[in-house]
């Protein structure tokens, strides 16, 4: 799924989190448990509601599909795990907003998946959630230079990307198989 229709999707069920941070939230969970609840994840983005607007399955359905999505390129042999960030041909300042709520999102994740103590998480995941929980908390890029700050981004960005997939594999090693073909 895009970025602009997964947004469309947010605002039907009245989201309270944007695409980069909903995206974040699962791949926090996901890294933890394979099995994360698809709907624990979607009450998560609806926040508090009242029963009258709960949406219907035709809202609901899409962000299961996309949430399957999102464990599949996880866990994708070829790497093609993206990040759900605005688009290059946004201005940098709201692609660097995104990325910060991305990995909000994403520590959030962790936390809902009963992660009570994360220095009890492996070392090499803790080094980067504590990177990914900087990079969350940073009141300024420098957006000054616009050539540096659009590198800056892609170097970032790409960091945080590598960064989940080790993590993944770290806690949720992809099996061998003994097939030889």
């Amino acid at each position: 799924m895009k970025f602009p229709e997964i947004q469309e999707i947010l605002i039907k069920i009245n989201s309270i989190s944007d695409v980069a941070e909903s995206h974040g939230i699962a791949c926090g969970m996901l890294v933890i448990n394979t099995s994360a609840n698809k709907l624990v994840w979607i009450k998560q983005l609806m926040g508090e509601i009242e029963e009258q607007s709960i949406p219907s399955a035709a809202v609901i359905e899409p962000m299961k599909f996309w949430f399957d999505e999102i464990k599949n390129q996880l866990h994708d042999s070829n790497l093609r795990f993206e990040l759900s960030l605005p688009d290059d041909n946004q201005p940098l300042e709201s692609r660097v907003t995104a990325l910060q709520e991305w990995c909000r999102g994403f520590i959030l994740g962790v936390a809902m998946s009963d992660v009570k103590d994360f220095n009890k998480l492996p070392e090499d995941t803790q080094e980067l959630i504590t990177d990914f929980s900087r990079i969350s908390a940073e009141e300024e890029f420098d957006l000054d230079n616009a050539d540096e700050a659009e590198i800056s981004y892609a170097d970032i960005s790409q960091y945080v990307r590598i960064g989940v997939l080790l993590i993944n594999e770290e806690l949720q090693p992809i099996k061998a198989t003994s097939t030889i073909h």
